[in-house]
């Protein structure tokens, strides 16, 4: 008499990382359920029970998918002691997120809900306010700079947050569009310079 074989294990973190790079790759309108179903690899009831609807999902995926940002480009520019140094490193871990063979080239907090339709605008709102949260951040990074001396009297915290984020969010949508990671560094390079015209070199 043939036994019966143990029921496979579900992991409910293998399963929202595989959804992750579905949303990541295709947008929140783009994905189906069809999509998460293959991806997942689990018969729809199972899916529906597990997760709920298409909506609740992208919610998990969402949150499943900022520590990637946090621990990345916004640990740098927070752990960096030197203002440029940070912003250097930040824009690099960008670049390589956004270059990556491991994942989608792009954010899925910037792409993956740009033209949400209005039954679904409550996503689009969310990642917004995500959006609106990290530029706060880089603002506080350079106000922490300023404080610290690090750049000039004439340095203004949140022009230059607006910029750079400004130039993270144009570099996740032309890497999608397929800009090579070369191209994303000569981006970031020219950028810096910006940067530099407002850093001081001493502290003293």
């Amino acid at each position: 008499m043939a036994v019966a074989g143990r029921p496979r294990t579900f992991n409910k973190s293998e399963a929202l990382t595989k959804a992750m790079y579905i949303f990541w790759e295709k947008g929140y309108e783009g994905t189906t359920m069809a999509d998460l179903i293959n991806a997942i690899g689990m018969k729809a009831p199972s899916l529906y029970a597990a997760f709920g609807n298409k909506d609740s999902i992208f919610k998990e995926v969402v949150s499943n998918y900022m520590p990637i940002v946090v621990n990345g480009q916004l640990k740098v520019l927070n752990t960096t002691p030197i203002i440029a140094l940070a912003v250097e490193g930040a824009l690099q871990e960008c670049i390589k997120l956004f270059s990556s063979n491991e994942n989608p080239n792009t954010c899925l907090v910037i792409t993956s809900a740009i033209n949400t339709s209005p039954e679904h605008s409550e996503h689009g709102e969310h990642l917004k306010e995500l959006r609106i949260a990290y530029k706060q951040v880089w603002v506080d990074r350079f106000i922490k700079a300023k404080h610290d001396n690090q750049l000039s009297e004439a340095a203004d915290p949140a022009i230059l947050a607006e910029y750079f984020t400004t130039l993270i969010q144009g570099m996740a949508l032309k890497a999608k569009d397929g800009a090579s990671k070369q191209s994303l560094e000569e981006t970031a390079k020219l950028a810096l310079t910006c940067m530099y015209g407002y850093y001081r070199s001493s502290t003293s």
